[in-house]
């Protein structure tokens, strides 16, 4: 079941709205500035997991039929559609993959990190590599993340694979052998058995959350004191066996915690041992550049989670709607020059808001946080670099990306209540005609005006509480 209509229409490039609710407001005026000279951070993508066994249920586990997992990957995956980029896998770490656990690849660990290490691959991987390959059908360039949330607990120090812990060897850990150079191994042959599938993994992280124990799920704790102990044996094993993957750093809660992380990280030394500094917006959000060294950063995880399934737009509020999605996205990639950002779960049987498509059995349910997510990522593709973007107006926000192929994406958020007719000065930019596309309460994504670009500067109007992207080649 399609949950969602693409819808088409015809709108003028100036405002014809009336409101007069709003017959103070006389203004309603916006200058927007794009210079194509002023880059910043690359683009990543927009991405989702289905970690914890979630994938199964997108490929059959509680009724979907094969015709809807598909349309279910297409929405999600597909370039015209959702136009997200990025899976992110979990590397198990569990005995066995029941109650939602991640089966680890060495179901029997050795008695020391002598070995003998007797890998095992299932061919399914919890329906992750299903879901990757088929995402991968859709989308050709698809980014694997193949993150951990712990090493197997006979690596660590409290023995098993939840309950937090350390990797034995790393500052504090006191065991009596050092695993650090067998978790670094047990990492990169995850790495193996996907290339074995004909996938490339792009980036390899050891972490998830290390800042916090949940005691009931698989987890690891380190500082970034710890995490340089361990990423010196992982930099280099990685980068001798796939000289092409990127090492990540450190996935922690939030952004703040995040930097923590990557600040004792640099007064480790270990500023060289990691590509790519990724974090979740849970604990705190991002609010200026991130102390990364020069590399760049990614969302990798997040979702409301508090609340019942919120499919919609604007109407409540809430943190779940695809508006404040929009907002979260804006800041991060502003404020923060994120490079992507990534959903928590695709697809889930739930009544609640951990997903960005409700699955109902056979039925599917699609959330306007995908159509917020698709508003960036279907215009501003992976590779695009974002480029200087201002805007007259403080309820008015505005970005802007140049694709490897010289198309320009510029989404613009209208917060007020009322449209904003907006003129778009454009400098550095060879292009020639706009589309603009609408997400509101009654459209996703959908285009509703084309025209020419006279020399330097257009102009369109925004509706009120809406995400419009203008894509310009």
């Amino acid at each position: 079941m399609r949950a969602f209509v693409l819808l088409t229409a015809s709108a003028a490039t100036c405002s014809a709205w009336t409101y007069p609710g709003y017959a103070g407001v006389n203004d309603t005026s916006v200058a927007v500035t794009v210079n194509a000279a002023l880059r910043y951070q690359t683009m990543i993508g927009g991405g989702c997991s289905g970690a914890f066994g979630i994938a199964c249920q997108q490929f059959g586990s509680v009724g979907l039929s094969p015709e809807n997992q598909q349309e279910v990957t297409q929405t999600l995956f597909d370039e015209n559609i959702g136009g997200l980029s990025i899976v992110r896998n979990d590397i198990g770490s569990s005995v066995n993959n029941s109650n939602g656990r991640v089966g680890s690849i060495l179901p029997v660990c050795p008695s020391t990190p002598a070995g003998p290490f007797n890998y095992v691959w299932d061919g399914n991987d919890t329906c992750q590599l299903q879901l990757t390959q088929t995402a991968k059908s859709y989308n050709p360039d698809l980014i694997v993340y193949a993150d951990a949330w712990s090493a197997p607990g006979c690596m660590k120090t409290v023995g098993t694979d939840n309950d937090g812990g350390f990797i034995c060897g790393v500052w504090g850990s006191n065991c009596t052998a050092d695993w650090r150079q067998a978790y670094a191994d047990y990492l990169v042959q995850y790495v193996r058995f996907y290339q074995q599938e004909g996938i490339d993994v792009s980036y390899l992280g050891a972490y998830n959350e290390p800042d916090f124990n949940p005691i009931t799920y698989s987890s690891m704790l380190s500082d970034g004191f710890q995490a340089v102990d361990f990423l010196k044996y992982l930099y280099p094993t990685a980068k001798a066996a796939f000289p092409n993957l990127n090492v990540t750093c450190c996935d922690a809660t939030g952004a703040r915690q995040e930097r923590n992380i990557l600040y004792e990280v640099q007064r480790a030394g270990g500023q060289d041992l990691f590509d790519l500094a990724t974090w979740h917006n849970y604990q705190s959000n991002p609010e200026r550049q991130f102390n990364s060294a020069g590399k760049p950063n990614l969302m990798t995880e997040w979702a409301d989670g508090t609340g019942l399934w919120n499919a919609y737009w604007d109407v409540t509020g809430q943190l779940a709607e695809g508006f404040q999605w929009a907002l979260y996205m804006h800041n991060a990639f502003v404020n923060s020059d994120t490079s992507g950002y990534t959903h928590w779960w695709r697809a889930q049987n739930t009544t609640g808001d951990n997903a960005l498509i409700r699955l109902q059995y056979d039925e599917y349910f699609v959330s306007a946080r995908l159509w917020a997510f698709a508003s960036y990522f279907r215009f501003a593709r992976p590779g695009s670099v974002r480029i200087d973007a201002q805007s007259s107006v403080e309820e008015v926000y505005v970005s802007a990306y140049v694709n490897t192929n010289g198309s320009v994406a510029v989404p613009v958020i209208n917060a007020a209540h009322f449209p904003y007719d907006v003129t778009v000065n454009l400098a550095g930019a060879n292009v020639t005609t706009a589309t603009a596309y609408l997400t509101d309460n009654n459209h996703n994504v959908t285009a509703v005006d084309k025209f020419a670009i006279n020399g330097s500067k257009f102009q369109a109007s925004v509706e009120p509480r809406a995400m419009k992207t203008f894509f310009l080649q």
